[in-house]
């Protein structure tokens, strides 16, 4: 058997095309069709996916050899980019605007305007930057390969972090879960130097996204990177007294953030993870190779040449690319080639299948004697009118009596999650964000802030008011806006937090799908046997079909400006006579101001008022979050009824179709016969070949 390609699928395809000319069948012509068009426009989707400031563009830079999206500490790329790489392609991007603007095609300084089209609107000093959705980037990485010859593309993806915060990090979540949930394959980056703490969270919805997609697509592939793995040499050498203990030192806390993912990973249901540790930015400086690169290089690599005699090879490891690289390539041009293949295989010997199982029907039939055939045939007619109605009745039955039993058990999840996670932590909610709004007034930035907020809650009480005095150096304005923005991002926490409950509903809408499942085949056993009996062939067979179910929904929350006060307490202070009876010079010297009270700006915090403004919002948007929640898993639900229900019902008027056809036919059955089986020794043939 010739080794799979796409010529060879595409010329299986012409030769069925060829056949059904002369022997038509709107049918399966169309699915030809529709593979033809699939196959030749097949595209293999890699997403690089992390939280902010992972170094996520520093290493897709890295793979390029070349500086070119943006890269800072701070989170820089603020829409999806599309990158197509192919050896020798012409460089050029194309930008796509979401505020009806035209698109338009960069070529001239291209790395230049990419790193100003990439970046957040806030930090876009020429309106022209901003309102960008998504850019498309033509460019060669240096050694991964992005084709498999001509069989399929490879698109790499660069994700803005979803965890930024402020009003755009809403629509980095989206659009990253968005992302996730439609490519073939995940690289998930850490920053080693935050990795406990992105593997004790998922605030994000990251790892929940790409646990899901694994649990509900085999094809799915995900590997995981710990970028920034030159910071673990600090952890190794910190303590180091002599070179002996240096040896024992290499690679211990490598191999210990490497462990560390491995269980995190297990815990979310990925058996065997594909670990991979990486410097971007060494590996970038490397690959540069200018002058200021090499600079900055040679101290990183002077350590290797002063431990190991092969040290280049263990500098090369440790950059941790070219395995990378390596291994991404060869899963492409081996499994991912095949399973494409496979797929379009599959399509057309499904094609090929329903064909031949229909010509044998009818060999079968026009084969008979012609009076046991028309009397078979009635029988079956009979038989679709009537008992086959009355099968498919008791079937929506069972699957009506599914429905109502789910969809209850639905709704009872979600509103319990719903009152678990949110409504039970009204007044956790407001604790931390007074001791949020404490830590901001004392100075500190938001991530800081935030760290304190959760650690000192249970320093805070509820009580009448909560006065916090302000230095003079802070800006009550920028205050108050930093705490609005931050009780989105607390609510949006606590609603990532009812994601925990989308375990159980995926279980109990896969129960509901295994009961249909049940019951439809049951039905269609019963009904393929006594089809079967009465026509005395095989029929071919049905199958159901299940339905996905998406639902991205967000939160909002806002603080009314009663919750929130600032207070100004003037200056206090006395005057203190200066005069002593026995000097007469004090008799002639000024009072001396004395201050009893300094003056205090201050920021005043109702809770009672925080904790019923949670409330009302919560109520408002809850309700709508819970109705809609409710609304997709029912309406999936019913969907699925009405989905196979249709099935089953299009296949019994298919049958009583072609049986009306061969009720006709057989009446010339002798010549029908002889049409029949050349048409299948040329079908054979065709198959064949």
């Amino acid at each position: 058997m010739k080794k799979l390609s796409k010529p060879i699928i595409k010329e299986k395809i012409e030769k069925l095309n060829n056949y059904f000319s002369s022997y038509p069948n709107k049918d399966r012509e169309n699915r030809l069709k529709e593979l033809d068009t699939k196959i030749d426009n097949q595209e293999y989707k890699i997403a690089v996916v992390a939280n902010m400031s992972a170094g996520k563009s520093t290493f897709i830079n890295a793979l390029f050899g070349k500086n070119v999206l943006p890269s800072f500490e701070h989170a820089t790329t603020d829409c999806a980019t599309y990158i197509y790489s192919k050896p020798n392609i012409d460089k050029k991007a194309k930008i796509y605007f979401n505020d009806n603007k035209k698109t338009i095609e960069v070529i001239e300084n291209l790395e230049d305007e990419i790193t100003q089209y990439a970046q957040k609107d806030e930090d876009c000093k020429d309106d022209k930057y901003k309102n960008v959705e998504k850019i498309e980037l033509y460019y060669p990485f240096k050694n991964l390969q992005t084709s498999s010859s001509e069989d399929f593309s490879i698109t790499f993806v660069d994700t803005p972090g979803p965890n930024s915060t402020g009003d755009f990090g809403q629509k980095h979540k989206d659009q990253t879960r968005s992302v996730l949930n439609s490519v073939d394959m995940a690289l998930f980056t850490f920053d080693y130097e935050q990795l406990d703490a992105n593997l004790k969270s998922d605030e994000q919805g990251l790892w929940n996204t790409v646990k899901t997609r694994h649990e509900k697509d085999k094809n799915f592939e995900v590997y995981f990177l710990i970028n920034k793995i030159d910071s673990a040499m600090d952890d190794n050498f910190k303590e180091v007294k002599s070179a002996e203990d240096e040896k024992k030192q290499w690679y211990v806390h490598e191999k210990e953030a490497i462990d560390k993912l491995i269980k995190a990973a297990q815990s979310h249901g990925i058996e065997n993870p594909n670990i991979y540790p990486v410097t971007s930015k060494f590996a970038l400086l490397d690959r540069e190779n200018t002058f200021h690169g090499r600079k900055d290089l040679l101290p990183f690599k002077e350590i290797f040449r002063e431990a190991f005699d092969k040290w280049e090879e263990e500098y090369i490891k440790y950059l941790g690319l070219e395995k990378l690289e390596k291994d991404i390539n060869q899963y492409i041009n081996t499994s991912v080639k095949e399973k494409i293949l496979k797929i379009a295989i599959d399509n057309i010997n499904e094609v090929e299948n329903d064909e031949l199982s229909s010509l044998t029907e009818r060999k079968l039939i026009f084969s008979k004697p012609k009076e046991e055939a028309e009397k078979n045939i009635n029988a079956s007619l009979s038989f679709l009118d009537n008992e086959a109605k009355e099968l498919e009745d008791n079937m929506l039955t069972k699957f009506e009596k599914s429905e109502e039993k789910y969809k209850q058990e639905i709704v009872k999840l979600i509103s319990s999650a719903i009152k678990d996670e949110l409504y039970a932590k009204v007044d956790e909610m407001s604790k931390i964000a007074i001791a949020y709004a404490i830590a901001t007034a004392d100075g500190a930035n938001t991530k800081i802030a935030s760290s304190r907020a959760k650690q000192n809650i249970n320093f805070v009480e509820l009580q009448e008011e909560v006065q916090i005095e302000l230095d003079k150096s802070i800006n009550i304005d920028e205050v108050m806006s930093k705490m609005q923005d931050y009780m989105k991002t607390l609510f949006d926490e606590y609603k990532n937090n009812y994601l925990d409950v989308k375990t159980d509903l995926k279980n109990s809408y896969v129960s509901y799908e295994r009961e249909i499942a049940k019951t439809f085949r049951q039905t269609k056993e019963n009904l393929n046997t006594q089809l079967q009996n009465t026509l005395d062939i095989d029929v071919k067979s049905v199958e159901i079909k299940t339905i996905d179910i998406d639902s991205t929904l967000s939160f909002d929350v806002t603080i009314p400006d009663s919750v929130l006060d600032y207070k100004y307490q003037e200056e206090e202070y006395h005057y203190r006579s200066n005069v002593i009876w026995w000097n007469p010079i004090s008799w002639f010297s000024d009072d001396t101001r004395v201050v009893d009270q300094e003056e205090k700006h201050l920021l005043v915090i109702n809770p009672l008022d925080l904790k019923s403004s949670i409330e009302k919002n919560m109520n408002e948007t809850v309700e709508k979050f819970s109705n809609i929640e409710q609304r997709n898993y029912t309406d999936a639900i019913v969907a699925l009824r009405r989905e196979n229900s249709d099935i089953f019902q299009d296949f019994r008027l298919n049958k009583q179709k072609e049986i009306d056809k061969l009720q006709e036919d057989v009446k010339n059955s002798e010549k029908e016969l002889e049409v029949v089986e050349k048409q299948i020794e040329k079908f054979k043939q065709i198959i064949k070949d």
